[in-house]
Protein backbone atom coordinates (compact mmCIF):
# COMPACT_ATOMS: atom_id res chain seq x y z
CA UNK A 1 0.00 0.00 0.00
CA UNK A 2 1.15 3.57 -0.66
CA UNK A 3 2.76 5.21 2.35
CA UNK A 4 1.18 8.20 4.07
CA UNK A 5 3.93 10.46 2.70
CA UNK A 6 3.40 9.17 -0.84
CA UNK A 7 -0.37 9.62 -0.55
CA UNK A 8 0.00 13.18 0.63
CA UNK A 9 2.52 14.02 -2.08
CA UNK A 10 0.38 12.46 -4.82
CA UNK A 11 -2.67 14.44 -3.69
CA UNK A 12 -0.69 17.71 -3.58
CA UNK A 13 0.86 17.11 -7.01
CA UNK A 14 -2.53 16.15 -8.46
CA UNK A 15 -4.00 19.47 -7.44
CA UNK A 16 -1.06 21.32 -9.00
CA UNK A 17 -0.72 19.31 -12.20
CA UNK A 18 -4.26 18.20 -13.07
CA UNK A 19 -7.57 19.95 -13.59
CA UNK A 20 -9.89 17.04 -12.80
CA UNK A 21 -9.95 13.53 -11.37
CA UNK A 22 -10.59 11.98 -14.79
CA UNK A 23 -7.13 13.17 -15.87
CA UNK A 24 -5.57 11.29 -12.95
CA UNK A 25 -7.14 8.04 -14.10
CA UNK A 26 -6.08 8.62 -17.70
CA UNK A 27 -2.53 9.45 -16.59
CA UNK A 28 -2.06 6.22 -14.65
CA UNK A 29 -3.54 4.19 -17.53
CA UNK A 30 -1.32 5.91 -20.12
CA UNK A 31 1.80 5.50 -18.00
CA UNK A 32 1.12 1.77 -17.68
CA UNK A 33 0.93 1.98 -13.89
CA UNK A 34 -2.35 0.04 -13.91
CA UNK A 35 -4.12 -2.03 -16.52
CA UNK A 36 -6.98 -0.40 -18.40
CA UNK A 37 -9.10 -3.34 -17.20
CA UNK A 38 -8.56 -2.42 -13.55
CA UNK A 39 -11.96 -2.37 -11.86
CA UNK A 40 -10.56 -0.51 -8.84
CA UNK A 41 -9.44 2.44 -10.94
CA UNK A 42 -12.40 2.28 -13.30
CA UNK A 43 -14.92 2.43 -10.46
CA UNK A 44 -12.93 4.79 -8.21
CA UNK A 45 -14.60 8.05 -7.24
CA UNK A 46 -11.51 9.56 -5.57
CA UNK A 47 -7.74 9.43 -5.51
CA UNK A 48 -7.96 7.85 -2.06
CA UNK A 49 -9.93 4.91 -3.47
CA UNK A 50 -7.14 4.30 -5.98
CA UNK A 51 -4.36 4.78 -3.45
CA UNK A 52 -5.99 2.29 -1.07
CA UNK A 53 -5.28 -0.43 -3.65
CA UNK A 54 -1.88 0.89 -4.78
CA UNK A 55 1.50 -0.59 -3.93
CA UNK A 56 4.31 1.70 -2.82
CA UNK A 57 6.04 1.01 -6.15
CA UNK A 58 2.94 2.08 -8.11
CA UNK A 59 2.69 5.17 -5.92
CA UNK A 60 6.27 6.10 -6.76
CA UNK A 61 5.46 5.66 -10.46
CA UNK A 62 2.48 7.98 -10.05
CA UNK A 63 4.71 10.57 -8.41
CA UNK A 64 7.18 10.36 -11.30
CA UNK A 65 4.36 10.72 -13.85
CA UNK A 66 2.90 13.73 -12.01
CA UNK A 67 6.29 15.43 -11.73
CA UNK A 68 6.82 14.96 -15.47
CA UNK A 69 3.53 16.69 -16.34
CA UNK A 70 3.33 20.39 -17.01
CA UNK A 71 1.05 22.35 -14.74
CA UNK A 72 -2.12 23.49 -16.56
CA UNK A 73 -2.65 27.14 -17.30
CA UNK A 74 -5.23 28.49 -14.91
CA UNK A 75 -6.86 31.80 -15.53
CA UNK A 76 -6.54 34.35 -12.75
CA UNK A 77 -9.63 36.28 -13.79
CA UNK A 78 -13.29 35.42 -13.42
CA UNK A 79 -15.60 35.24 -16.38
CA UNK A 80 -18.22 37.97 -16.65
CA UNK A 81 -20.99 35.50 -15.82
CA UNK A 82 -19.21 34.23 -12.70
CA UNK A 83 -18.49 37.78 -11.54
CA UNK A 84 -22.17 38.70 -11.96
CA UNK A 85 -23.31 35.63 -10.00
CA UNK A 86 -20.88 36.51 -7.21
CA UNK A 87 -22.14 40.10 -7.07
CA UNK A 88 -25.75 38.88 -7.00
CA UNK A 89 -24.96 36.55 -4.12
CA UNK A 90 -23.17 39.30 -2.23
CA UNK A 91 -26.16 41.64 -2.68
CA UNK A 92 -28.48 38.90 -1.40
CA UNK A 93 -26.30 38.43 1.69
CA UNK A 94 -26.15 42.19 2.31
CA UNK A 95 -29.96 42.41 2.00
CA UNK A 96 -30.36 39.61 4.55
CA UNK A 97 -27.86 41.16 6.95
CA UNK A 98 -29.45 44.63 6.64
CA UNK A 99 -32.38 43.53 8.79
CA UNK A 100 -30.24 42.15 11.60
CA UNK A 101 -30.21 43.87 14.96
CA UNK A 102 -27.80 43.28 17.80
CA UNK A 103 -28.68 44.26 21.32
Amino acid sequence: MATDVQRSYIKDLSVQKLKEFKEFKEMIYAAGIVDRDSKVVGEAQSIDAILDATTDYQASQMIEALIARKAPVRSRTYSQKRAERTIELLEKIKKTARGWRFE
